[in-house]
């Protein structure tokens, strides 16, 4: 029994019509026939009933028709895993990352998934959100991972946002700084606007800063554009900023203190970004895969 007459006859059935059918399956009726008249021989019973307007499935054909139906999805799951199989040993994702996460997420990220997939060729697109957005829009990348988008935007170029975790934010500050010398944890309230070397404009991390300041801009009197130099300033005693945790990690001056803020804290989401409607290929799936898997 061939998978391909179990194809045709599943059409003929859900046309009605042998004559639909053959377009569907791009066979001509002939040829479409013959197909029928072999699972028949093969079956040794009749599978349809010829009707004036089309074609009904007998008993028999409907006993056919459940298991064809079972055998061909089986099937197209088997050419499917192959697929996915060639994918992750040959294939290629391409993502981009905002650069406030990139330096101190990737290396763990992509440490796993180069040593289980050495052949699939990852290509790296470190830039800010707006420009993420459009490569995403455009597929220049499969998807990106950032810290929120505008509602705007991604309605405009049908994108869909999913939170993968939220990162803690601290506060930054020489050793010897007060905010780093007492007890309590600081509060938002604490930052003195004058001393925060704050990051600037087009950074996630700049505008999630300026939340503690409802929105408003402080005048500030130190910005940069990496919190690697930030973080030499503070280091240097030319003030305090506010860290993502991940980049908190191994920072290479032993002069510096992170502190969580008091309460809940400050957080920012960290999203997955990917265009609406679209599945990610089996390399980019197994990539997000420990924060893909369902709660």
């Amino acid at each position: 029994m061939e998978l391909r007459h179990l194809q045709s006859f599943v059409a003929i059935v859900e046309e009605g019509s042998l004559s639909a059918a053959a377009l569907r399956q791009h066979l001509s009726q002939p040829a479409l026939s013959q197909q029928l008249q072999a699972l028949e021989q093969e079956l040794g019973e009749s599978l349809l009933h010829r009707r004036p307007r089309g074609v009904d499935p007998t008993t028999a054909g409907e006993l056919l028709l459940t298991h064809a139906r079972t055998l061909l999805a089986q099937a197209e799951r088997l050419r499917g895993d192959f697929r996915n199989r060639r994918e992750l040993e040959t294939g290629r994702v391409a993502f981009g990352i905002i650069p406030t996460l990139a330096p101190y997420l990737l290396p763990q990220l992509l440490g796993p998934f180069r040593k289980a997939h050495p052949g699939v060729t990852v290509s790296i697109n470190e830039s800010r959100t707006d420009q993420l957005i459009q490569k995403v829009a455009s597929g220049e990348i499969e998807f990106a991972i950032l810290s929120g988008a505008p509602a705007s935007e991604r309605k405009r170029a049908s994108l869909q946002l999913s939170e993968l975790f939220r990162e803690p934010l601290l506060l930054a500050t020489p050793d010897s700084h007060p905010l780093a010398l007492r007890k309590t944890p600081p509060a938002a309230a604490d930052l003195d606007p004058a001393e925060v070397i704050h990051l600037s404009g087009g950074h996630c991390l700049a505008e999630r800063t300026l939340k503690i300041w409802h929105g408003c801009k402080p005048d500030f009197q130190l910005q940069c554009d990496q919190i690697a130099t930030a973080l030499a300033m503070v280091s240097a005693g030319m003030g305090v900023t506010i860290v993502p945790k991940l980049a908190a990690h191994g920072i290479p001056h032993p002069n510096i203190t992170c502190r969580a803020f008091a309460g809940a804290g400050i957080h920012r989401p960290i999203h997955l970004m990917k265009r609406r409607n679209t599945k990610l290929s089996p390399p980019a799936d197994r990539l997000l895969a420990a924060w893909l898997k369902p709660a």
